[in-house]
């Protein structure tokens, strides 16, 4: 009887937090030690799909989880609590939430989503050290942090003498378009093993010196200029030349059930097209809302890929309290 006239005086579809967060595309490692530090990278934060995680005190303890990929969600929200000393019992729902395995970094978006969450609930301020020493965040790549924090077009300056990593973000043109699209399912690279995969990569001195000509010369100041020509040419090159030193861990430059989808965006005339992260998920830019919404509904109709037409975000994740 308490906990029903709690609820009534609280409101049960009160929201005390709401954490809306970007997905994010990786567009490949620059280096792994030559010429920067190791796993410097670039990526893109992009509004769809969203990871979308609601959070409210309850009168009764303990954490209540809901919504898709729930098991997740309550071992991240348990694994929070217990480093932010949470006192009071919480309602969390997952609204909406990726797959993961995909290359939209959904993993990434999730934890630090209910990390904020969770946090906020417990009047805390939200701790990225607690995920990062748990190994659930950031062990190779920070672009999926980065997206989060600040969105935008992300140059992550990797794994350096720096206790926290560092990354430059640049506002991406928001007027050019991004598709990206990917088989239905579950069909990435598992998290089990890249560990593993990773460390053993070293690229060669000259695939190293290609890359960072092809970031410098090409594809940020294609960003910066607007110029989607430049930018879409350097970074078609730059993903088959990364795809190229991690064929032999991915069958090939691309993911073989990214492959098709390279070939069908490159023939629609999209730009820059390239796989990220391991796949299977593909994007390529256009700055013709009509040509992007047809390549994503021939895409879906002509190969039954889930094909979404998106923007930039330029902000990062939004909370509201």
């Amino acid at each position: 009887m308490v906990w029903v006239l709690f609820e009534e005086l609280l409101g049960s579809s009160a929201v005390a937090v709401r954490v809306v967060a970007p997905a994010r595309l990786h567009l490949g490692f620059a280096s792994t030690g030559l010429l920067m530090w190791p796993w410097s990278g670039i990526g893109l934060a992009v509004e769809e799909p969203q990871t979308v995680v609601e959070a409210r005190p309850v009168g009764e303890p303990g954490i209540r989880v809901s919504g898709p990929r729930s098991d997740e969600a309550l071992e991240l929200a348990e694994l929070v609590a217990r480093r932010v000393g949470l006192g009071a019992g919480v309602d969390l729902r997952v609204v909406d939430a990726p797959p993961r395995h995909v290359g939209l970094g959904a993993g990434t978006q999730l934890a630090l989503s209910v990390l904020e969450a969770v946090s906020r609930i417990a009047g805390a301020e939200p701790r990225l050290d607690i995920l990062v020493s748990a190994g659930v965040v950031g062990a190779f790549s920070w672009v999926g942090v980065a997206a989060f924090k600040s969105g935008g077009f992300i140059i992550d300056l990797g794994a350096g003498l720096s206790v926290r990593r560092q990354h430059i973000t640049l506002r991406f043109p928001q007027e050019w378009l991004v598709v990206h699209a990917r088989p239905p399912g579950r069909q990435g690279h598992p998290r089990k093993g890249e560990a593993e995969k990773l460390r053993a990569m070293s690229y060669s001195r000259e695939t190293e010196q290609r890359l960072v000509e092809l970031l410098m010369k090409e594809i940020v100041p294609g960003v910066l200029d607007r110029d989607l020509e430049l930018f879409g040419r350097g970074l078609a090159e730059y993903q088959r030349t990364v795809g190229a030193a991690f064929a032999s861990h991915q069958q090939g430059t691309f993911n073989p059930d990214s492959k098709p989808i390279v070939s069908a965006m490159e023939e629609a005339g999209l730009l820059g097209v390239g796989q990220s992260s391991w796949g299977p998920t593909v994007y390529g830019f256009t700055e013709s809302r009509r040509r992007a919404e047809e390549t994503a509904r021939s895409l879906s109709e002509r190969l039954g890929l889930v094909a979404t037409v998106t923007e930039a975000n330029n902000s990062g994740a939004r909370v509201s309290t």
